[in-house]
């Protein structure tokens, strides 16, 4: 399996912290946190590329148009 694009790690409070990627495999953040000794609890997603959550309220889904991400 080839290496992952860096991720950039900064610390929110003592135990919580925000992580970002360019490239995400499966499960990576919980697997980098394991390789440290730590436990992932729960995780939140804010955007994906540059679509992002706004104002979305957690659980909630919106409608996106079909160009969202280019002409198919």
């Amino acid at each position: 399996e080839k290496p992952c694009a860096p991720a950039e790690l900064r610390f929110v409070t003592p135990l919580d912290a925000e992580v970002t990627l360019t490239e995400g495999k499966y499960h990576q953040v919980r697997r980098m946190f394991a390789a440290v000794g730590a436990t992932v609890l729960a995780l939140h997603r804010e955007s994906f590329g540059a679509l992002g959550l706004g104002d979305l309220p957690a659980g909630q889904w919106r409608e996106l148009p079909l160009d969202t991400f280019g002409p198919r």
